[in-house]
């Protein structure tokens, strides 16, 4: 399709359409426990049943906390397994032996760097978009990312995309391989975004300074008649196609080399497509608390202000107001001095205790491993306590986090390298890598926190062998020093490995060391040997004398 061609009734654009519909009777059945998270744990998103979420009003939950748990949960995540300060991805091939090779090692660091370059904020919003996927999916259980590079400003374009506009389909083995997003712009927009590439029934909206928002349907699928080589969509795995409500009109058909959305999962049961998160664990319990609150509260509001009781409303002077000072006209019989209005006599105890309300809050909190996470950063804990308490967290995580960076972390790496590759962004690597299969490392925080474990270990144990081998050299005889570094620097996940020699260089190099030592220690002799001689010869010892000593020597 070329790009200044707009077809209307398109049966692509009608497909488009049909999809989402499609979709969307899936997701229906999780829509209204995902509008009660909304409401209680996550209200900044919501309106996932309605035509336009945009338009929606905010919830007005009556407790911070559970939303608190969540955002911290969140941060936990986003600071374990895509931390900025961290290195937590690479790129290496199959073949570990090959990796330590200096060249290839060299250069498996260096195209690491560059991606993870390409996160920063200087010329992408990943972190901070990431950030707030990480919400969505403590709450919802799945977070919707999209991704692409903007040639005319050099930067990408990352975003994270509310769940109400997306909705996915999976394949055979449970992976999503069709995504439609519905959403709305304004005639104007549409105008802009598509360069006049639209139906004229929008054009002219847009020329009159329409408001009205269009609805856009952008639907990402496999292309099944991919051939490799040839102009067009058709050398793309995936099909990218935009239509328009009005006119049902296709407005754009592209494609990608690879999947642009993303759509990570943190629990998923078997042949389901959409998730579930922390926040599904904790809405019973946010549920009851939000009720109890709310009685607790109507309570209070009858205390300080109970129903009067008046004989008629003729009686009541003032239209049923009263207020602190006021005079109140007929409050009082004058014949016989008795009261015309009474408090209504009901007790304002229903029963919810302070400490009730807070034993629910806590079971909210605790799916989100808030026991653990309000610990972090107190003072007065050991390394060793904060150790254990971080170990205890990922490895409750980390099947989870896993598979988060299975659909998420890795999906994005690989298109990213894909892209700046593409783009000749990144160096050729060694001859000698050519037709080897390069694949992503990730660094799970589970493994990275049981390798810096291991390294303490290491450490400790050094620390112990010490005194030891003052007593018998033998000790430090049965350590092997190739090991222990090696252990140490594969202990330190973030450690470059340029740093580290291989062990056939590290032999060269003590070989050298020892042949430079003999040769010192050889010409100290001679210029010792040599003033032996200088003080036999000012003595008067003979020649032949002085010959048969230095040979004795």
């Amino acid at each position: 399709m070329k790009p200044d061609t707009v077809i209307e009734k398109d049966p692509r654009a009608t497909e488009a359409i049909n999809r989402w519909g499609e979709l969307k009777q899936v997701r229906s059945r999780h829509e209204a426990t995902w509008e009660d998270i909304a409401q209680l744990i996550h209200p900044q998103r919501g309106g996932f049943s309605r035509d336009d979420h945009v338009g929606r009003e905010m919830e007005k939950p009556l407790s911070s906390a559970p939303i608190q748990a969540a955002s911290s949960f969140a941060s936990g995540v986003y600071a374990a397994i895509t931390n900025p300060a961290n290195k937590w991805m690479g790129m290496e091939t199959d073949d570990p032996d090959f990796n330590a090779w200096k060249p290839m090692a060299e250069w498996n660091d260096q195209v690491t760097r560059r991606v993870l370059a390409s996160f920063g904020p200087h010329i992408s919003p990943f972190y901070s978009v990431t950030f707030q996927g990480y919400r969505d999916i403590s709450a919802f259980g799945q977070f919707a990312g999209y991704d692409e590079m903007d040639l005319d400003n050099r930067r990408f374009i990352d975003v994270t995309l509310s769940l109400a506009e997306v909705v996915v389909d999976i394949d055979f083995h449970g992976r999503v391989v069709e995504v439609v997003r519905k959403f709305t712009q304004t005639p104007r927009a549409l105008v802009r975004q598509f360069k006049g590439n639209v139906p004229k029934k929008i054009a002219d909206m847009a020329e009159n300074g329409s408001a009205e928002r269009v609805t856009v349907y952008h639907h990402v699928l496999l292309n099944e008649n991919f051939r490799q080589g040839y102009l067009g969509p058709k050398d793309k795995r995936w099909l990218s196609r935009y239509a328009t409500e009005i006119e049902t009109a296709l407005i754009r058909e592209a494609g990608y080399d690879e999947m642009p959305f993303y759509y990570p999962r943190w629990d998923v049961d078997s042949g389901e497509t959409y998730g579930f998160g922390p926040g599904f664990i904790a809405l019973p319990a946010a549920r009851v608390h939000h009720r109890m609150t709310s009685a607790m509260i109507r309570a209070a509001q009858f205390a300080a202000d109970p129903a009067k009781l008046v004989p008629s409303r003729d009686d009541w002077q003032i239209h049923g107001r009263v207020a602190p000072g006021q005079l109140l006209a007929g409050g009082i019989n004058p014949i016989n001095g008795r009261r015309m209005i009474e408090n209504l006599d009901a007790s304002a105890n229903i029963g919810i205790t302070d400490a009730m309300r807070d034993k629910v809050l806590e079971e909210a909190k605790s799916a989100f491993h808030w026991a653990i996470m309000s610990l972090q950063g107190r003072t007065g804990m050991t390394t060793e306590e904060t150790m254990i308490m971080e170990e205890a967290r990922l490895r409750d995580w980390a099947p989870n986090t896993d598979r988060v960076m299975e659909e998420y972390g890795t999906l994005k790496v690989a298109r990213r390298f894909n892209m700046l590759w593409r783009a000749r962004q990144l160096p050729p690597p060694p001859k000698e890598a050519e037709g080897r299969p390069l694949r992503i490392r990730y660094q799970s925080a589970a493994a990275m926190a049981m390798q810096a474990r291991e390294g303490q270990a290491i450490r400790q144990f050094l620390s112990d062998l010490g005194p030891l081998t003052q007593l018998d050299p033998r000790y430090a005889d049965r350590l092997d020093a190739d090991a222990v570094a090696e252990a140490l620097h594969d202990a330190s996940p973030s450690l470059p490995a340029r740093i580290l020699r291989s062990r056939a260089d590290a032999d060269q190099l003590a070989q050298q060391r020892a042949q430079a030592q003999q040769a010192e220690q050889a010409m100290q002799a001679a210029e010792r040997g040599g003033g032996v001689v200088k003080d036999l010869a000012g003595a008067g010892v003979p020649m032949d004398a002085m010959a048969q000593m230095m040979g004795a020597a």
